[in-house]
């Protein structure tokens, strides 16, 4: 099956209790403080003795097309943030995983100031799509170039967009944030260019609405750090919630027959499937988020049916009242912090099989033993496969599928999916678990969409089935080095 059609089962297949992977202004003066209706957020500043960059960060807001295979990204808006959460200098390459990369230059002598790579909410191989995306840089002190880059192959990239840019250009809006927030510091481990920086946002929560969100994303932080390796690095993080109110309660979902305005426009049916719920205002999103320092985002949609969605880089967004919202908040914040491919698959007569020989760039799936991805850390003998229990999931799975499609159909209410989902969360745990011992650590046949011809390193993970107690070896190492990268110097 080529590449493109894999990426649109998983985009497109309803039948899944799995989120699917699916991403003219006048100059002033730079202000020193946002506010929000509490406490402004006073501008940090950047040392004196760093001749790069600038307080501030520098957001490019973007829209990335893809026409008949052509594609580009069109800049719509440079816009000065409030902070940049990192330390200065910052690093010059960050850990190599995305569709897509960023890279910084002086304009003057072409020195590399910066790069850092990212994903979409498209998929890089459609035919016909277009969305907004946002990147951010520390603010430059002097005129640079940006260059945006598509991956071709593991470690080659071809250039699709360049934008010479001058900080001291009146087209920066530097404005204060034009949409009213309430930040509440849910958890605070330090400063921010020392920490990862978590912002929590709400959509589809009116005024009077205020304190169920501040209640929803503690419960959505309490839900993230239950599990490793977050429980153990709490300290690690700083996370706050940002409220902004929205004029109707819940967000729309065409399933319910609902059609909500809310401030980020947040709506079931992104990219095609039923219980995938994305942002439609990815701008107003980060204008939110830049009340305070923030490395990613998490958005609460304030609904109970279930969904959710993330990619690299981007936000994760979760239908916080269903009852599997602790799944739903750990595995589409992996996708986002870690770059984390899905590990499941969905069943298919003869295949789905990869035929391919270019190595995912996704940290914890790869196309053979020999990769050296996630070597450290086996039990198994390097270069067999692992073997696990495939065809009995596969019947199992092939047969929830079914059932999950005939209550969507029926048009059951959300509890009767929920108490489902929950059974066949512990089928699947039991059925799974007749690999022993539990976690070996390995190479798995079935990965990112694919049942043969990709590898995952455990037979269980949160990246793979509906369990909530313990990420692969390979996903805890990833996540552990993204955490890593944001705190030690």
């Amino acid at each position: 099956m080529p590449n493109h059609t894999r990426r649109s089962l998983l985009r497109h297949v309803t039948a899944v209790g799995l989120p699917l992977l699916l991403p003219a202004c006048r100059r002033t003066d730079a202000p020193q403080k946002v506010s929000g209706y509490t406490t402004p957020i006073t501008l940090p500043s950047a040392p004196e003795t760093d001749p790069q960059f600038a307080p501030g960060a520098l957001r490019l807001d973007l829209r990335h097309r893809i026409t008949g295979g052509t594609e580009a990204f069109t800049l719509e808006r440079l816009r000065l943030e409030p902070s940049w959460p990192e330390r200065l200098p910052p690093l010059k390459d960050g850990p190599d995983w995305g569709d897509y990369r960023v890279s910084l230059h002086d304009a003057a002598g072409d020195a590399l100031l910066f790069r850092r790579g990212f994903d979409t909410g498209l998929a890089p191989d459609a035919r016909a799509a277009t969305t907004q995306c946002s990147i951010r840089f520390p603010m430059p002190r002097r005129a640079v170039r940006v260059s945006i880059e598509k991956r071709r192959g593991a470690n080659f990239f071809a250039p699709l967009s360049t934008f010479e840019i001058d900080p001291a250009s009146a087209a920066i809006d530097r404005s204060v944030i034009a949409i009213p927030t309430r930040v509440d510091n849910l958890h605070i481990g330090g400063v921010a260019a020392s920490k990862v920086d978590l912002a929590i946002l709400g959509d589809g929560y009116r005024e009077a609405e205020y304190t169920k969100f501040v209640d929803d994303a503690r419960r959505a932080a309490s839900y993230l750090f239950s599990v490793e390796p977050f429980k153990s690095r709490q300290g690690y993080f700083n996370v706050r919630g940002v409220f902004a109110a929205s004029a109707d309660s819940g967000v729309t979902d065409a399933y319910l027959g609902l059609n909500k305005n809310t401030v980020f426009r947040s709506a079931y049916f992104s990219g095609g499937s039923e219980r995938s719920i994305a942002d439609d205002d990815h701008y107003a999103l980060r204008e939110v988020a830049s009340a305070v320092p923030y490395d990613f985002m998490l958005v609460l949609a304030n609904a109970r049916r279930y969904g959710g969605s993330a990619y690299f880089a981007g936000p994760a967004v979760v239908a916080i009242d269903n009852a599997a919202a602790r799944y739903l908040v750990i595995h589409e914040f992996a996708h986002a912090i870690g770059g984390l491919a899905d590990e499941y698959y969905v069943p298919m007569a003869g295949g789905p099989a990869y035929g391919g020989n270019v190595e995912p760039w996704y940290p914890n799936v790869t196309l053979s033993p020999d990769s050296g991805k996630w070597r450290k850390r086996l039990t198994e003998p390097q270069g067999r496969p692992g073997t696990w229990n495939q065809t009995e999931y596969d019947q199992y799975f092939a047969g929830y599928v079914k059932r999950y499609e005939a209550l969507r159909a029926n048009g059951v209410e959300e509890k009767v999916v929920e108490q489902f989902m929950e059974q066949e969360r512990q089928r699947q745990t039991a059925l799974l678990a007749k690999n022993h011992p539990a976690r070996k650590v390995g190479y798995y046949e079935g990965a990112n969409g694919y049942a043969k011809g990709i590898f995952r390193s455990e037979a269980d993970c949160i990246m793979f089935s509906l369990q909530t107690q313990y990420f692969c070896a390979a996903c805890s190492a990833v996540i552990e080095r993204m955490i890593d990268a944001h705190v030690k110097p």
